[in-house]
């Protein structure tokens, strides 16, 4: 099981599409308003859309686990604070947490998961890895869940309509 938790921004439709490529038997979106859960299913990336504040840590825990996690692993793609102790307990034991964004306070997520007893293994992502652009670039042209997301967010950002073809 995959958690992503910003499932509907940029970085988790990747992260969710790319899950699912590379085998993932179940995904989760975690989104924290309804607007963004209806966008989310409609674009299919994920098996269930859970609706949680990332910032509460019981409800966000809870909502992955009804959406049938815990995760193996989590990745957190939202650029609030205050995001690490909802996913370190979101996460199963012996599994994996990435935290993808720099509002991650990091001594936070480590003291968190001792003090959680959570065994879980925490990686930071630091947004460069060889061959990235091109991974994400195909992830992007091979997932019309993703592509139709990133393809709304340009329309709205650009004032238009419908997006250029």
């Amino acid at each position: 099981v995959v958690a992503v938790i910003g499932g509907a921004g940029k970085s988790g439709s990747l992260a969710l599409a790319a899950a699912r490529r590379a085998g993932a038997a179940r995904t989760i979106g975690v989104v924290p308003v309804p607007a963004e859960r209806e966008v989310l299913e409609q674009a299919g990336l994920a098996d269930e859309v859970a609706l949680a504040d990332a910032r509460d840590p019981v409800a966000l825990a809870a909502a992955v686990a009804a959406a049938g996690g815990p995760a193996d692993v989590t990745v957190v793609c939202v650029d609030v604070p205050g995001c690490e102790h909802g996913a370190i307990l979101a996460t199963a034991d012996l599994g994996t947490v990435v935290f993808f964004s720099m509002a991650t306070s990091f001594a936070t997520a480590a003291l968190g998961a001792e003090g959680l007893a959570a065994d879980v293994q925490l990686m930071i992502g630091n947004g460069y890895a060889a061959g990235h652009a091109d991974f994400a670039l195909d992830v992007l042209r091979n997932s019309p869940g993703a592509r139709a997301l990133f393809e709304a967010r340009l329309a709205t950002h650009a004032g238009a309509t419908h997006p250029p073809r």
